[in-house]
């Protein structure tokens, strides 16, 4: 491929960020590529921007030979051989990546993914300066919509989006309430909401090997509830510190702990020991690497269970039926801060560590913050009360639940909500402000359409169609 913008410099000079971005705008349009193999390959989707751990690129779809699609991550370097140095061969977050794009092809790598691009060949005159350290141009199909379409009617298809998806959750939930009960299913709910991307699975785990019937037992109505609900999630979890082997602290910095925190330490395997119960989640199940010191695996777990002892003593679903005694939605949201969240005054070692003998940077944190409350308002307690309240027959609690939704302020901008309005839809920060159900809508849109690249039958893609129609 030729072109007369200006070059760079040969490769040594080039960042992994500049073939980023070069992979990310796709220049070369419906062409078909080669790989280092020779094998035809056509870019469908380049996939969504990563900028945490793992790969470049994630949810990528690209077509062999014209016809066989295929999806999954895309990891960008510099060279082929970098792979292997990054250490991605033995890394499991790095076994789904579907193509390696690289600038220059310096060897095959044992270990490294089935197929290799190397885009310098394509680009004979050297990197085209427009993808160096340059912000990308817009290239999703739809990133005009705040062109074509007024604020209040995309506003408005985000949060009907946004409700359908609500329903699709409320679904979910009836059929867990329906296999396990209510209150194990708001439970392992909470739980799952709690272990963030990286820690769904091995909390899963926890609240189908430690269900909520035995945590009630064991913690409503006794003394110290809340260091035995710690003691307890802990120890089944595995991450009691005599449940740790040697590696149990690979990637912090670990110090001896304080005389106070050997006692806290103590206590809980004190606790543990007395219920003479077996961990349900091998320590090594838990992952540490790339996860924020603040939602490390052991302090999260800690907070789990310090909620688990605040609701033990309502009982689970109780608390949440409580919200809908109040019509008055910012006495609502009020409430629900205090049944949910967790200032750092609940644990003065928690607030301060994120695991044991590891303290964190700072002045002391809460262990849920407002924002992850209203995330599991949104993802965890409003569907399972309309699930509730479908089972029930209560339509006043079904649409109670739905109204708040409407109303809900935002909770925070993970990645994937950011890189929808940013990147997919490239609306600007005031175009059209966030709210819960709107951000929930950009998930829809996500897993519904986006992900699969499917534009023929994505909502926004038709209102984009009727929009033109109109003009």
């Amino acid at each position: 491929m030729s072109t007369a913008l200006p070059t760079v410099a040969p490769v040594e000079t080039l960042r992994e960020e500049d073939v980023a971005q070069l992979w990310q705008a796709c220049p070369w349009g419906a062409k078909l590529l080669r790989t280092t193999a020779g094998e035809r390959i056509q870019v469908v989707y380049p996939g969504r921007r990563n900028l945490g751990p793992g790969p470049d690129f994630r949810d990528a779809i690209i077509a062999l030979d014209g016809r066989r699609l295929r999806h999954g991550h895309i990891e960008v370097h510099t060279t082929t051989s970098a792979w292997r140095a990054h250490g991605h061969a033995a890394d499991p977050a790095y076994h789904n990546v579907i193509l390696h794009v690289v600038w220059e092809d310096d060897g095959p790598v044992a270990g490294g993914p089935l197929r290799t691009l190397a885009l310098g060949p394509h680009f004979p005159e050297g990197m085209p300066e427009e993808y160096v350290a340059r912000h990308l141009p817009h290239f999703q199909p739809c990133a005009d919509l705040h062109t074509k379409c007024d604020p209040m009617t995309v506003g408005m298809l985000f949060a009907t989006l946004g409700e359908r998806r609500l329903r699709k959750k409320a679904a979910l939930m009836l059929a867990a309430i329906e296999q396990h009960g209510p209150d194990q299913a708001l439970y392992a709910a909470l739980l799952d909401a709690l272990g963030y991307s990286q820690n769904r699975e091995p909390f899963r785990q926890l609240s189908a090997g430690l269900p909520w019937s035995v945590v009630a037992a064991l913690l409503h109505d006794k003394p110290a509830a809340e260091q035995r609900g710690e003691a307890l999630l802990l120890g089944a979890a595995g991450l009691l510190p005599s449940q740790r082997d040697g590696n149990a602290r690979r990637g912090t910095i670990y110090r001896a702990s304080t005389a106070p925190s050997q006692a806290h330490e103590r206590t809980l395997e004190r606790l543990w020991a007395a219920w003479n119960l077996e961990p349900v989640v091998p320590a090594a199940a838990w992952v540490r690497r790339g996860v924020r010191p603040v939602n490390a695996p052991a302090r999260r777990v800690a907070a789990a269970g310090i909620l688990c002892a605040a609701l033990a003593e309502t009982g689970v679903v109780k608390t949440c039926l409580r919200l809908a005694d109040d019509a008055d939605w910012t006495q609502v949201l009020r409430r629900l801060q205090e049944a949910f969240a967790l200032p750092a005054a609940h644990s003065a070692y928690w607030a301060t560590h994120c695991d044991f003998g590891v303290p964190l940077r700072g002045g002391p944190l809460s262990l849920i913050g407002s924002e992850r409350v209203r995330e599991i308002l949104a993802n965890v307690i409003l569907p399972f009360l309309v699930a509730y309240g479908d089972i029930a027959g209560d339509t006043g609690l079904v649409d109670w639940a739905i109204t708040l939704f409407r109303r809900a302020p935002a909770a925070g901008m993970n990645r994937l909500i950011r890189s929808m309005r940013d990147d997919v839809f490239a609306l600007p920060r005031k175009y059209v402000p966030m709210t819960a159900a709107r951000q929930q809508g950009l998930l829809h849109i996500y897993h519904a359409w986006c992900r699969e690249k499917r534009c023929d039958a994505c909502a926004v893609g038709q209102m984009l169609g009727k929009s033109q129609q109109q003009s």
